[in-house]
């Protein structure tokens, strides 16, 4: 583990230097920066025209944080705290893979996520994906602690820990009622003992939650529990121009075609909008389109499902829209690395998970449960590889117990069926993706390296 944390220190601590340079260019992160330059000034959680709740809150807070204490608005210093972030993912899934399997799966799992290109370059980006990633197996391991000694305190820490998820990407605030569930059927003892349980996992959620979703609702005029993103992205999900190719991308619509085209002048009971009240309305506007096209539904939410799975392409696509400027080698060779290590890691856990799960089933139901969850929610709103990394290191746990538990002699089981089915779905979905959407950039890097 020495070892594993050393070179994931050194890899992350040379990216940070080689990026020193590298400006903020995706939108998210410049949203990040202004709200955080604002709690910096002092204005509070606000864009430059005013207060907002149209970002969760605990990213902008982490970066005015590390500001503060350095005195600056570097962005070296957010990535040096990231890197730290980052090698305690490594620890926390070393230490699950040991409890849910033995030592060697729990390094392996470690290695994995310590070395896996996309968190490496995740760690450079001023955005959500580092913290959301640790915080999912602390939501884990959390959990774990409960199954292990049951108790109303564990079971609040389990349910703040979800709370601090989702005040980091709201897709998981439903999650603590699924976990609650768990909980009182797993844990034992009375029908009440376990109830009470449950009930703990959300009231921890409820007490973390409650000061932001009550400035919120204030702020907004309706209720809002974390962020105003989620009708919104619904809406660009599920309306008569979603783009079929580029289903995450209706924002970039224009005209008649954006999203908030049909909003009346003024919401309901007269006065001016607030995001809360868009985002109703928008969600509504959805789910009025979900049911008036259920095919359409049902065909987009399988090209968002093969999105989510889709293949690692942001490093490439970054480069090719101008955002990045490596050298041309090191953009090949860190792309081609991206592209390749996701089926590697994915199909490790798509093997582990049917023919070597733990022999604890309630973390395995746990864990499966949970990227299952995020999975669905993406499914049905938009998707996008990058919205599945931070589940990369769940299913590290998985591939680091097939690199240490399986032999190529599983591969002729009789109950290896389902794995030999899943593989074989992913990789003509990865074949297809790489033929219509990504060859055509490869094949441009691979002349500017000739």
């Amino acid at each position: 583990m020495l070892v594993v944390l050393l070179l994931g220190c050194l890899v992350r601590a040379f990216l940070v230097w080689a990026t020193a340079g590298m400006p903020a260019r995706i939108a998210d992160e410049r949203h990040y920066l202004e709200i955080a330059t604002s709690l910096v000034e002092g204005r509070g959680f606000a864009f430059a025209d005013g207060p907002t709740s149209l970002r969760p809150p605990l990213y902008p807070y982490l970066v005015a944080g590390v500001w503060t204490l350095t005195g600056s608005r570097s962005l070296v210093a957010v990535r040096a705290l990231q890197v730290a972030l980052g090698l305690a993912t490594a620890w926390l899934a070393f230490l699950i893979g040991r409890r849910v399997y033995d030592e060697r799966a729990g390094v392996a799992a470690a290695a994995i996520v310590a070395l896996y290109p996309a968190l490496l370059f995740a760690n450079v980006l001023i955005l959500t994906e580092t913290v959301f990633a640790l915080l999912l197996l602390v939501v884990v391991w959390a959990s774990l602690r409960l199954f292990d000694r049951p108790s109303l305190l564990m079971a609040a820490a389990a349910g703040a820990a979800v709370a601090l998820s989702a005040l980091t990407r709201s897709v998981v605030w439903p999650f603590p009622v699924v976990l609650a569930a768990l909980v009182a059927w797993w844990v034992p003892g009375a029908l009440v003992r376990r109830l009470a349980v449950g009930a703990a996992v959300v009231a921890g959620f409820a007490i973390v939650v409650a000061p932001w979703a009550v400035r919120n609702t204030r702020l907004q005029g309706v209720p809002v529990l974390v962020d105003t993103m989620g009708g919104m992205n619904l809406r660009m999900g599920n309306y008569a121009h979603t783009p079929h190719d580029r289903i995450w991308d209706a924002v970039s619509m224009r005209g008649d075609k954006l999203w908030i085209v049909g909003l009346p002048d003024e919401p309901p009971g007269g006065g001016v909008w607030t995001e809360g009240q868009k985002e109703r309305w928008a969600r509504q506007e959805a789910l009025r389109f979900m049911r008036a096209h259920p095919g359409l539904t049902a065909w987009r939410a399988l090209i968002k499902f093969g999105d989510f799975w889709g293949l690692d392409r942001d490093f490439i696509a970054g480069v090719e829209r101008g955002f990045y400027h490596p050298p041309a080698l090191v953009t090949a060779v860190a792309g081609a690395a991206m592209l390749a290590a996701y089926p590697v890691l994915i199909l490790l856990a798509l093997w582990a998970v049917v023919l070597a799960p733990p022999a604890d089933w309630r973390p395995h139901v746990l864990m499966i449960v949970l990227v299952l969850f995020v999975c669905a929610l993406h499914t049905v709103v938009f998707a996008h590889p990058r919205y599945r990394l931070p589940l990369m290191p769940v299913l590290a746990i998985y591939a680091g117990a097939a690199v240490t538990r399986l032999e190529w002699g599983a591969l002729r089981r009789r109950d290896a069926w389902p794995a030999l089915a899943g593989s074989a779905a992913l990789a003509a979905l990865w074949a297809i993706q790489f033929a219509v959407r990504d060859w055509p950039a490869v094949s441009r890097l691979l002349r500017d390296v000739s």
